[in-house]
């Protein structure tokens, strides 16, 4: 039937019909036509509503088994304001909360594995804390800044006594880490990091955070004695953000 002849039909149809008769008609008839186009119509007005509430990450850290997630929030607002960021237009992501274990690796363990490659190969971290251990694996993946290339010389002879260590050339040695950013039970953090003179090539790559009063603050690493580690993300494209993350932590 040709259009035409379609809206004719409808016209006499509802001829001399009530206007409640001719909602219900109209109701029956496009009851579908009328269900898709609100979808459609809901579906774009969410994504418009997001797109416009979208934010891009001004700071990324992760804080890693520190179990401080009570306070991550306040932590993040905190660090935000000492740092100016304005978090009505920018993030300030600072992950308090995320666990991982090098003799389980359990599922939860392996996912944050893959988390944690994923945001330094999109250059989405800037920083990255953890106890030695850990911190010793990633270091030794190359994941890590040379201090000597990202601090000032002011900083780095305020930092330089806190200075964690990887031996460049027992690294290239062995290889390296052949699982790149996953842990490897193989690959061991060096015997001791904080002594430069055991390596035969040291490179500054972290900066252990002792008696940090704002981690305190925030009930990050409250129930270990052990002193947990600052480092550069190599992929980071904000240094100066993660400095000024350093600077905060130290105060």
């Amino acid at each position: 039937m040709a259009l035409k002849d379609e809206v004719r039909e409808q016209q006499e149809k509802l001829r001399g019909k009530s206007f409640r008769e001719k909602l219900e008609y109209f109701w029956d008839y496009y009851k579908i036509h009328t269900l898709v186009i609100l979808f459609a119509a809901f579906t774009i007005g969410l994504f418009i509503r997001d797109t416009a509430n979208s934010k891009d990450d001004a700071f990324s850290a992760v804080v890693l088994n520190s179990y401080g997630f009570e306070m991550q929030e306040a932590f993040q607002e905190d660090f935000a304001s000492y740092a100016g960021i304005d978090t009505d237009t920018y993030n300030c992501l600072i992950d308090a909360t995320s666990t991982l274990s090098l003799d389980s690796m359990t599922q939860f363990d392996l996912a944050f594995s893959q988390r944690l490659t994923g945001l330094v190969q999109t250059s989405s971290l800037d920083a990255f804390i953890s106890d030695a251990e850990i911190f010793g694996h990633y270091a030794e993946g190359m994941m890590f800044q040379d201090l000597r290339e990202v601090l000032s010389e002011e900083e780095y002879k305020k930092y330089e006594p806190c200075f964690y260590y990887i031996d460049e050339a027992a690294i290239k040695e062995s290889g390296g880490m052949d699982e790149g950013l996953y842990p490897d039970e193989q690959t061991k953090p060096s015997p001791d990091p904080a002594d430069p003179d055991a390596m035969e090539t040291p490179v500054p790559v972290g900066i252990y955070l002792k008696d940090s009063s704002k981690l305190a603050q925030w009930n990050c690493y409250a129930d270990t004695k052990e002193t947990p580690v600052f480092g550069f993300v190599f992929t980071s494209k904000r240094p100066d953000l993660s400095r000024l993350f350093l600077a905060y932590l130290t105060e």
